[in-house]
């Protein structure tokens, strides 16, 4: 195939991708990248058809963002923002929102003994930010912060962020927040992110990954220079409720103690997290 008919090709079933109704909201950016990794994957994907070739990238797609999402989600989540308008802080609305997305649903129970054991080593932060962060920037109350902070908030969805940033606007009093889409499948994309007292990676690392643990070391490192402390997640157990065979993640720590990071570790009813720093 020549370079331009490849190139036509490509940009094709990007285009078919992003009409589709699961993955219209997610950043095209992100899209051409798993179109470009499923072409070096497969040097003869000219070879299949298109149908197939749309089937297993939306697959890879699905793995990095369908697998946390609930068909109803969006329609809920708008209802109980207006609920929220009436009290910003009213926790029962809030485990409602938290509730239309599967990573915080299965988190809902613990957040507040989550954030307390990470506030225990980072002490209160004026500057998060939160890679990946799906719903989680709505947790925020569960922090108990003393005084505004400001909230960062980065993911790959266009719908989510902009549900974000209407939460935000109505919690104005309580935390400066924005949120924006990223890709950290590309590693210069950390340049964007602010300095932050503390920044948050609850189930991003597995996501990311492609190439052994190379991606996750390369944004830990440089995060490094941006971040006072990262908390690195992961999931014990499926989204299905069962628990993982193997949920230790034994190469973090030994990653961790080779660059030199200091850290801590805790372990939640569904979750692994590890508070990580440098002196």
């Amino acid at each position: 195939m020549e370079n331009d008919e490849k190139q036509e090709t490509i940009k094709e079933l990007v285009f078919k991708i992003k009409q589709s109704k699961k993955y219209k909201n997610i950043s095209e950016s992100v899209i051409l990248g798993k179109v470009l990794e499923y072409v070096k994957r497969n040097p003869k994907f000219e070879e299949y058809k298109e149908k197939f070739i749309l089937k297993e990238i939306k697959a890879m797609l699905h793995s990095v963002h369908g697998s946390f999402q609930f068909s109803f989600g969006n329609k809920r989540r708008n209802q109980y923002m207006e609920e929220l308008k009436n009290d910003t802080l009213d926790l029962d609305v809030i485990d409602k929102i938290l509730e239309t997305n599967k990573s915080t649903k299965e988190r809902l129970g613990n957040y507040s003994e989550a954030y307390s054991e990470i506030l225990k080593i980072t002490n209160k932060p004026n500057i998060i930010v939160d890679l990946g962060c799906g719903l989680n920037p709505v947790a925020f109350p569960y922090m108990n912060l003393d005084r505004k902070a400001k909230y960062y908030a980065y993911d790959i969805n266009e719908d989510d962020n902009k549900f974000l940033n209407e939460f935000f606007e109505i919690e104005k009093e309580d935390i400066i927040g924005k949120a924006e889409l990223i890709n950290l499948q590309d590693i210069n994309e950390i340049e964007r992110i602010p300095k932050c007292d503390l920044c948050l990676m609850f189930k991003l690392v597995d996501v990311l990954e492609k190439n052994g643990h190379k991606h996750s070391e390369a944004i830990i490192t440089k995060l490094t220079d941006k971040c006072k402390f990262m908390v690195v997640s992961f999931a014990t157990s499926s989204l299905g409720g069962k628990k993982m065979k193997f949920k230790d993640r034994g190469w973090v720590e030994r990653m961790l103690s080779r660059l030199e990071f200091k850290f801590e570790m805790f372990e939640l009813e569904n979750e692994l997290f590890y508070v990580i720093w440098k002196d």
